[in-house]
């Protein structure tokens, strides 16, 4: 330390720094592998990709005035610089912290938290260590905020919202206006959304949209996936006969070829009159329900019955 406290800077900083610039964590019982969720066998990608997710967790700018937030981000930023140094990484796993205590090598010496916390200078700082060593946070926090060299830059407020839909447009797509924030929107909803899905809409200079997607339940078409499903019913005259019925899909109605003799349950396929997309579409399934009048006449169900040359429940074991 120089003389009157101020920290020893290397002639290519045009700054000094007070010793509140340099950090040493609180919490000396804490485990540098605890702080950042990783094992002790943890790789270096491991580390960084541990690492960057925490520091966007936790960085400062996204937690103004949180002493707390403040301090959880230097303790993870102490504990990437070592273990991210092969040398310091070893020191440490063979002595623990100790090995940066009074006397030993500071794992922050020369390093600077300011640049990360708004305060912004433009300076590329590396945290000291033997030849070889040295950890470049500025790298790290321009992929990780896009900062080119020049500090954080605190990711835009998310505006959220939710619309809810019809099935059909949800299906089709469509194009439908949306308040917000006081200011009316026009969304494109892309065709095939599925409930819960999100949309979110990059605006010039103004925070992003981001709007959940309801689709209201349809009171008869049910999606599966990619396909569609409808219960349709038929006249026990066509179940019979077999014919050609009228089958209603979200593209329009088409004409369906019911062969004789079809049953209640026989599920028929529609092929290509589900959710449209890049590669195809899917299918709409079609499952018959063979509708039963509730007051025919004898004579009619008398005929019927005596077309039955055999018991339909002959096959149906009739005990355990």
């Amino acid at each position: 330390m120089a003389d009157g406290g101020w920290q020893k800077r290397s002639p290519c900083f045009a700054i000094c720094h007070p010793p509140s610039a340099i950090y040493t964590s609180p919490v000396a019982e804490k485990d540098y592998y605890e702080i950042l969720g990783v094992k002790k066998s943890a790789s270096e990608d491991e580390l960084k990709k541990a690492y960057r997710n925490l520091a966007k967790k936790w960085h400062p700018d996204k937690h103004k005035g949180d002493k707390n937030a403040e301090n959880k981000f230097k303790e993870i930023s102490e504990a990437y610089a070592v273990l991210s140094d092969k040398e310091k990484r070893e020191q440490y796993d063979r002595l623990g912290r100790e090995a940066f205590g009074p006397g030993g090598a500071n794992p922050f010496a020369g390093f600077d938290f300011s640049q990360f916390m708004g305060g912004g200078g433009r300076t590329r700082t590396r945290t000291n260590g033997r030849k070889g060593g040295g950890i470049d946070f500025t790298d790290i926090f321009g992929d990780l905020f896009g900062g080119g060299g020049g500090g954080f830059e605190p990711e835009p407020q998310v505006l959220q919202a939710e619309l809810t839909i019809e099935f059909r447009d949800a299906i089709l797509g469509t194009t439908m206006s949306l308040s917000v924030a006081g200011e009316s929107i026009r969304v494109k909803i892309p065709e095939g959304i599925g409930d819960g899905q999100k949309i979110r809409l990059p605006r010039k200079g103004q925070p992003p949209i981001e709007i959940t997607v309801h689709v209201r339940p349809h009171p008869f078409f049910e999606r599966r996936g990619d396909d569609i499903y409808i219960e349709l019913p038929i006249t026990a005259g066509e179940a019979i006969r077999g014919a050609e019925v009228e089958a209603p899909t979200l593209y329009g109605t088409v004409r369906m070829r019911v062969p004789a003799a079809t049953q209640s349950g026989r599920t028929m396929r529609l092929s290509g009159k589900g959710v449209k997309k890049k590669n195809g579409a899917g299918d709409q399934y079609c499952r018959i329900q063979v509708h039963v009048p509730p007051n025919a006449p004898v004579e009619a169900v008398d005929a019927i019955e005596a077309a039955y040359v055999e018991n339909p429940r002959a096959n149906l074991r009739t005990s355990l």
